[in-house]
């Protein structure tokens, strides 16, 4: 593998790595599902086409994690609290308090709403994944991801206001 594919790789797979953790992994499970899609993408390297790529590392992840999540009969609970010092760098006690406030929110907001539409966000906006990258991942059009995330935001932002109603 050539140093190239192995940086854009390794970029790759730290994104996964994230939503993984955002996704209720708990960190070594995650490092060890980033690890067996590593492992398994450069197996299929070859059969692979580049444009799907990402797409495909997103898949297997998330399909390795939610084996593991029926292995443990956790199926209904995939969306855990995840430590946030973990993911950004703080700078002072204040921004760490709000942050804490902002991840609860979001975390059980997130419980709040059907599976789905939470895998669409986390992708979405977590991820930074494309319309297209996120249709291959469901089979489906960009046009009908565009529609579905516009309803989990409606479903997340009404959700947000019920639990915040000043906010």
């Amino acid at each position: 593998m050539d140093e190239e594919l192995g940086l854009y790789l390794n970029n790759k797979l730290k994104a996964v790595y994230f939503l993984l953790l955002k996704m209720g992994a708990i960190k070594e499970d995650a490092e060890d599902i980033v690890q067996e899609t590593a492992f398994q993408f450069v197996q299929h390297l070859d059969t692979l086409q580049e444009e799907y790529v990402d797409a495909w590392l997103y898949r297997v992840a998330i399909n390795k994690h939610y084996d593991s999540l029926r292995k443990l009969k956790y199926k209904n609970n995939y969306v855990k609290t995840f430590n946030i010092e973990d993911l950004m760098d703080w700078i002072t006690p204040e921004q760490i308090i709000i942050g804490n406030e902002l991840h609860t929110l979001l975390s059980e907001c997130l419980t709040k709403i059907p599976q789905k539409d939470a895998e669409l966000l986390l992708l979405k906006y977590s991820g930074d994944l494309s319309l297209k990258d996120i249709a291959i991942i469901y089979c489906t059009t960009d046009k009908s991801i565009k529609t579905q995330l516009a309803r989990a935001k409606k479903k997340m932002k009404k959700i947000i206001e019920e639990v915040q109603p000043f906010g």
